[in-house]
């Protein structure tokens, strides 16, 4: 970890370990002190933070710009996830602002289908902020671990990813990353989006910065480097995003982020693909709409996307319930009932 981080050289590294005292080794070549291996020891090599307030825990995972772990909060004994900004982003301005702009949104917003922030702060060099410790797993890992998930169970998801995308529209942002990596889901609490780190007010003007995000997900526009992104942008994601969950692959993939990023503006989705997994046609328009190439041509709002995917949910539990009555209809029916003169 310290050869990786640029601290300690590979060189360096690997004499320290063929001796037969590593510790000794740093020090009597002034490498580091005898109080810097110590802190070495007790962080994992500067990845894990010591904090005042925090008893910290188990990692949870790892992001491009930070890690997050369990923790205990010491003053009111509240378990949390801390969000440990890398040390080597920390000392970057930008990073750093980006990363308390986050927490602080986190902190304001208030919606079930997005994660809460409790505060941010800095302690010595280490910028982290506390936010609710979320029951169960990303997508990402429910796909790598169990494969496509069955569509009921997908549009669920989605309606619970749009409602947080609605409460964001209704603050002027724009997401700008939606994908599995960052959809938390439990049965008790549904789906969550967290990490806001490339939120964005919409149409800001920000230039080539709006392509942040990950390539297989992000809109035409977003991939052309639009300076004027809109909720749509966020629809067209959740839709890679419904594409991946039903499916159990990518929508556009390539060699390289460039190869992807040109399918993602001139490509169509490949409705044989679709067929194939005998998904049902209305799921395939809800692909095709959320998916379009054209934004004015996808739904144009969360609350219009969820009015027809909660009318077809709907219409669909209804159906499965005529048919279940029917099918216990039809069993009654096939009972025979005793004949009493038999009994005589």
């Amino acid at each position: 970890m310290l050869v990786h981080r640029g601290i300690v050289p590979a060189d360096v590294a690997r004499s320290a370990l063929a001796s037969a005292a590593p510790r000794r080794f740093l020090i009597q070549h002034g490498v580091c002190s005898q109080a810097q291996w110590e802190q070495w020891q007790r962080t994992d090599g500067g990845t894990r933070p010591v904090l005042t307030r925090y008893d910290v825990g188990e990692e949870l995972g790892e992001g491009g710009v930070g890690r997050v772990f369990a923790a205990t909060d010491k003053v009111d004994g509240r378990r949390v996830a801390l969000k440990v900004l890398r040390p080597e982003l920390a000392s970057d301005p930008v990073q750093a602002e980006r990363f308390v702009r986050e927490a602080r949104l986190l902190q304001e917003l208030e919606h079930s289908h997005l994660v809460k922030g409790y505060r941010v702060a800095r302690e010595g060099e280490t910028i982290f902020c506390a936010m609710e410790l979320l029951p169960g797993r990303c997508l990402q890992e429910v796909l790598a671990e169990h494969g496509r998930l069955d569509e009921d169970q997908a549009l669920q998801i989605v309606l619970d990813v749009a409602s947080a995308l609605d409460a964001l529209h209704g603050r002027g942002l724009v997401h700008r990353d939606v994908k599995p990596g960052n959809v938390m889901w439990s049965p008790e609490r549904g789906a969550v989006l967290i990490d806001l780190g490339f939120a964005l007010a919409g149409g800001s003007g920000s230039g080539g910065a709006t392509t942040a995000g990950t390539v297989h997900y992000i809109a035409p526009e977003q991939a052309r480097g639009s300076d004027r992104l809109d909720v749509r942008a966020d629809i067209y994601a959740l839709g890679a995003t419904l594409y991946h969950l039903t499916t159990g692959s990518l929508p556009f993939e390539g060699h390289s982020s460039e190869e992807v990023l040109a399918k993602q503006v001139l490509e169509s989705l490949s409705g044989e693909h679709i067929r194939a997994l005998q998904l049902s046609p209305q799921l395939h328009y809800f692909l095709e709409k959320m998916m379009a190439k054209e934004p004015g041509m996808r739904f144009q709002d969360p609350k219009q996307l969820q009015a027809e995917i909660r009318t077809h949910v709907l219409n669909r539990r209804h159906q499965l319930e005529l048919e279940q009555r029917a099918q216990q209809g039809s069993r009654r029916l096939g009972v025979r009932r005793p004949d009493p003169r038999r009994r005589r």
